[in-house]
């Protein structure tokens, strides 16, 4: 009898069915999570205010220069660290999925724009991986959930009573009392030290003036968060849809073409340059899994986030339809706005109730970073604080890694 190699088609059924699997055992077994647990708040709590969180290093890219030699001058800096990349995912990757990204790496350029597989193949060789490694890198929010626990995942489902249990992000956006918009995230992903250390703030340039200032680990294409100078800003949170991401998420980019949300942010910055015109960008275009794309502008008013599906927005919630307590700020974790959030997952009451507390009237930077640092929207997960304010000037932006 020959034997054939499995299909794509035979491994996406593999691993979706992998990730229902573990999906369904976790929701079996939830009830009110970390959130319940007192010792666990204190843990966090008592390292919140025992460390110092570090600046990331800033660089400047030229978008100038031929994609392939952009980042010449910063990935062989982060070679000696780039090996936790390859420890990471031997970790927590299914065999299973290897095939399928060797195949996308061996024709990189039909499944992502031709500039950033040009950086991502560049990058491969400067930090010493394969350039199915980078490609792993670049799909991590499609693929990384599989094979992970509960107590280390950026995980959408609920985990067992007293576990280290899911931690996501959380992004807001606020309007001082005189109408100026202030732009904070969380991302909350629990990657290891040596990962989180190859995060990097980024001036992309054009010519020679900056054209956005943009967040990500390098070799990386996507942008994890960012800003336009005095246009927009914009950060990303996952959108919890359940265990199916797994095989729609490689479908689309196997098959449709579409973009990871990151690297549809990222053409979002190169080419909008006013708030409705980001707005807009983000809303239209396939991507590869849900997201929402969380947006500050510079004017009264300008606040939105972009509930994202696979094909299209479908819901974007402005800062100028809120009222009553909440009328100054949208603040967003990782459930619908209209929906309840998951009794075992709610950082969005808490984090309004913070918000409240501020007041407008004391809207800025430095109080959006203390709600940040509030339990639980500070949480055991949270690697990575920002303020990214588009009208505050490149010199304000600023990502701290949590060590």
């Amino acid at each position: 009898e020959i034997l054939h190699p499995p299909t794509i088609a035979y491994e996406m059924r593999v691993v979706a069915g992998m990730a229902v699997l573990i999906s369904t055992c976790l929701r079996a077994s939830a009830d009110q999570g970390y959130l319940s647990d007192p010792a666990l708040r204190q843990k966090v709590e008592t390292y919140r205010d025992s460390v110092t969180p570090v600046k990331a290093l800033r660089y400047t890219v030229s978008l100038d220069d031929p994609p392939s030699t952009r980042w010449h001058h910063i990935a062989p800096l982060f070679k000696t660290k780039a090996k936790a990349i390859t420890e990471y995912f031997d970790e927590f990757l299914p065999p299973v999925v290897v095939p399928i990204l060797e195949r996308i790496a061996a024709d990189i350029r039909s499944f992502f724009p031709d500039e950033y597989a040009a950086e991502m193949e560049a990058n491969a060789k400067d930090l010493n991986l394969s350039v199915g490694e980078i490609v792993l890198v670049n799909l991590i929010y499609v693929v990384e959930r599989i094979g992970n626990n509960c107590s280390a995942s950026n995980t959408t489902g609920p985990c067992p009573p007293k576990s280290d249990g899911p931690g996501l992000c959380t992004s807001i956006v606020a309007e001082d009392s005189d109408g100026q918009i202030v732009h904070g995230r969380n991302l909350d992903w629990s990657i290891p030290n040596a990962l989180r250390s190859m995060m990097v703030d980024v001036e992309y340039t054009r010519g020679g003036k900056v054209a956005f200032v943009a967040s990500q680990p390098v070799g990386f294409a996507g942008v994890l968060h960012g800003t336009v100078p005095n246009g927009f800003s914009y950060s990303m949170d996952a959108r919890d849809k359940g265990g199916d991401i797994i095989l729609n998420g490689l479908e689309a980019a196997l098959i449709k073409g579409a973009r990871t949300p990151t690297q549809h942010a990222r053409m979002a910055l190169e080419s909008a340059t006013t708030f409705e015109a980001g707005v807009a960008a983000l809303s239209d275009g396939a991507i590869v899994n849900p997201a929402y794309f969380i947006v500050g502008g510079v004017q009264k008013g300008e606040g939105a986030v972009v509930t994202r599906g696979r094909d299209r927005a479908v819901d974007v919630w402005r800062l100028s339809s809120q009222t009553g307590a909440e009328k100054y700020f949208l603040l967003q974790t990782n459930y619908d706005h209209w929906e309840s959030p998951p009794t075992f997952d709610d950082r969005r009451d808490p984090g309004i109730k913070h918000m409240e507390a501020v007041g407008q009237a004391n809207v800025n930077g430095k109080s959006l970073f203390g709600v940040l640092t509030q339990w639980p929207n500070f949480n055991h997960h949270t690697d990575f604080t920002a303020i990214i304010s588009a009208g505050a000037g490149t010199e304000a932006y600023q990502t701290v890694i949590w060590p």
